[in-house]
C-alpha cells in the first residue's frame, strides 16, 4: 500500500511540475492551440416501430470549422429495418457543408452515396446504390457551452419517385452537434 501511495505522489508531483514548467516556458501573450479546437462531433440516433415493423438508425458526423460560421463535415448513415415480409439495411457516406446564422439557424447541403440491401420473404435479395444531394436548413438550440441541438428538414434534389428506394425526397432530422 505504501508503494502505491508513493507512486501516486510521485506521479502527481511530476504532472504538476510539468504543468508549471509549461506555463513558465510560454510567453504570457501566446495562446495555446488545441489541435481539436476546430473539430465538431455529433449525430443522430433513431428508432421506428409500427405494424410488424421495427428499425434503428445511427448517423454519426465529424466536422471541421472552416470559419466560425462555415463547417465542412463528413456524415455516415446506417439504417436497419425488419418487417414481417422484408428486411433492409443501408449505409450512406458523404460530405456536408453547413452555414450557421448567429447560432440559432443553419443552412445545409450534403451529398450521400447509399449502399442498399433488401431481402424479401427471406430468399430474394436486392442490392442497389443510390446518390442523394440534400439541400435544407433548420433551427438550433443551445444546450450549453458549445453544444447545440439541431432540428431541420432537407430535400433530396436527385430524388426520382419511381426509381428511388426512398418513399419521399424530404428528410427531417433532429441531432446534436458538439464543438460549434
Amino acid at each position: 500500500m505504501k508503494k502505491i501511495l508513493l507512486l501516486a505522489y510521485l506521479l502527481l508531483s511530476f504532472v504538476s511540475l510539468a504543468q508549471e514548467s509549461g506555463n513558465i516556458l510560454l510567453p504570457q501573450n501566446q495562446k495555446r492551440n488545441n489541435p481539436f479546437e476546430n473539430f465538431t462531433f455529433g449525430g443522430n440516433i433513431g428508432a421506428s416501430f409500427g405494424n410488424d415493423l421495427w428499425g434503428i438508425s445511427l448517423s454519426p458526423r465529424i466536422g471541421y470549422k472552416l470559419t466560425d460560421d462555415l463547417e465542412l463535415a463528413f456524415l455516415m448513415n446506417y439504417n436497419y429495418q425488419k418487417g414481417k415480409y422484408t428486411q433492409y439495411n443501408f449505409l450512406g457516406l458523404g460530405p456536408s457543408l453547413n452555414y450557421y446564422f448567429m447560432r440559432s439557424a443553419y443552412l445545409q447541403t450534403s451529398y450521400q452515396h447509399y449502399f442498399i440491401n433488401q431481402k424479401f420473404n427471406g430468399d430474394k435479395s436486392y442490392h442497389k446504390e443510390e446518390d442523394a444531394l440534400y439541400v435544407g436548413g433548420g433551427y438550433m438550440q443551445s444546450l450549453g457551452g458549445s453544444t447545440y441541438m439541431r432540428i431541420g428538414f432537407t430535400y433530396n434534389v436527385l430524388y426520382k419517385k419511381d426509381k428511388s428506394i426512398f418513399s419521399s425526397g424530404f428528410s427531417p432530422s433532429i441531432g446534436i452537434v458538439i464543438g460549434l
